[in-house]
């Protein structure tokens, strides 16, 4: 009967003896030779010396698999944790790319593998444990260690991200403050280029040897600054002219308020005595030092020639490099200011800008009706600083520069008079009247501009 129970579990009995693993080879051989007399004897054939065998079944690797399996809850916890841990270390990775930092790069990249792994061996977890939520009533879960480490991970990765960031935040403060060091090179390399400009200007605007400033101040240069000041002079005039003609006006009657009685060549020639009335209203005080501004009480016998010819340069200067727009808006109280002031109510008196402008319009300003909505203000302003420049220029010269003008009646005289028409001058021809006033500059002579009466006035 033991022999048909050994032949029907030939094959699938696993045989264990009751002696030690550490046998001697030869005890081995003979276990083996005993059991195969066991299993294949001859018939009634008495077996002797006969060994317990014990049959076990395969041992069970995992009896109690819910045991050591998390549940379904700490499973997905730890899958989140790992997958933020993930995240924060491809984001530290991405980080080091800008600037490049090897050391950072290698650290996240090594971060970023060990947690793709661990989400690899969370896989593989839930896939061995097929039934992952334990009896409520079961001991504690193992795995609840696993969760908490999971958790310091992430939170690691979290404080590696954040240091991530304050590093590349602190490299743009970095370059932030060199940008500012920078800035702040150049601003002082500016103040002092400054300096040495404003050096230079006080230099050329108070030169210390007399021979500089005779050199600056020639005949030439006095007569050149007067050309321009006479062009923007012409210009303010037309400009005035086709207004009063928009407006209605009779320019012959306007013409003989200003020199009446004068016989023109031709009827066209009365505006020469708009342009008479401008420009001998804009220079008249030109003998002043303070040239239409309020008297200071101060003679020219009184201001030191060497201190007068410096400021009036300095002016000079200063002026034509100047603004006069922005000279008026910034400081109405300036010396240039109250010349356009006084210079303005002098020429375009109430009544003309009342039927220049209407009777709507009225002196609510310091300017009067000269504000920049007025078609003068431009035009006017532009004269004004012309002929201030010229002003300026023509007292810094020593002796200073004389201005006349001649009456009317005066026999023409070559040497001091130009024929402002340019037309050939007839014998004893007679002076008109006073266009654009003459200069005595030192020893030379700048003629004045005279209108010439017409022997016989043309119809």
């Amino acid at each position: 009967m033991l022999q048909k129970f050994a032949l029907a579990f030939k094959t699938k009995t696993i045989e264990f003896f009751a002696e030690e693993e550490e046998e001697e080879d030869d005890d081995d051989v003979a276990s083996i030779r005993a059991v195969q007399d066991l299993l294949d004897p001859t018939p009634e054939a008495i077996i002797t010396d006969q060994r317990v065998v014990v049959l076990k079944p395969d041992p069970n690797p995992n009896p109690n698999p819910s045991a050591s399996a998390p549940d379904a809850g700490t499973l997905i916890s730890a899958v989140f944790a790992t997958l933020s841990s993930f995240h924060a270390a491809y984001l530290r990775l991405q980080t080091a790319h800008s600037p490049l930092l090897p050391d950072d790069l290698r650290s996240a990249d090594a971060d970023a593998v060990s947690h793709l792994r661990r989400l690899s061996d969370l896989r593989r977890l839930r896939l061995l444990s097929p039934n992952p939520n334990p009896n409520p009533n079961s001991a504690p879960d193992p795995t609840l260690s696993a969760h908490l480490e999971a958790q310091v991970r992430e939170n690691q990765s979290l404080l590696r991200t954040f240091d991530a960031v304050i590093n590349r935040l602190q490299a743009d403060i970095d370059r932030k403050d060199g940008e500012a060091a920078e800035l702040r090179r150049r601003l002082h390399d500016a103040d002092a280029a400054n300096a040495k400009l404003a050096a230079r200007l006080d230099r050329a605007c108070a030169p210390p040897p007399e021979e500089n400033v005779e050199a600056l101040l020639s005949v030439g240069v006095f007569d050149s600054v007067l050309r321009d000041a006479c062009r923007i002079t012409h210009r303010f005039a037309k400009v005035l002219v086709d207004l009063m003609k928009a407006n209605g006006m009779d320019l012959s009657l306007a013409a003989d308020s200003i020199h009446s009685g004068v016989n023109y060549a031709k009827p066209r020639h009365c505006r020469y005595a708009i342009l008479s009335c401008v420009c001998l209203g804009m220079f008249g005080g030109f003998d002043s030092y303070n040239f239409g501004c309020e008297e200071s009480g101060i003679g020219f016998d009184d201001i030191d020639a060497k201190h007068r010819r410096i400021d009036s340069l300095r002016q000079f200067i200063e002026h034509s490099s100047a603004d006069p727009f922005e000279l008026i808006s910034d400081d109405p109280s300036n010396d240039f200011s109250k010349f356009c002031k006084r210079k303005y109510q002098q020429l375009i008196h109430p009544g003309m800008e009342s039927a220049l402008f209407g009777t709507s319009e009225c002196r609510e300003s310091l300017w009067g009706a000269l504000r920049p909505s007025n078609p003068l203000y431009e035009s006017f302003v532009i004269m004004a600083s012309s002929i201030w420049t010229l002003h300026r220029l023509a007292w810094a010269y020593d002796p200073v520069v004389e201005i006349f003008q001649v009456g009317r009646g005066t026999e023409f005289s070559m040497v001091y008079m130009e024929n402002i028409v340019r037309k050939a001058i007839p014998a004893n021809s007679k002076v008109g009247f006073t266009v654009v006033p003459g200069f005595r500059v030192g020893g030379t002579v700048i003629q004045c501009k005279v209108y010439l009466e017409s022997v016989k006035k043309e119809v």
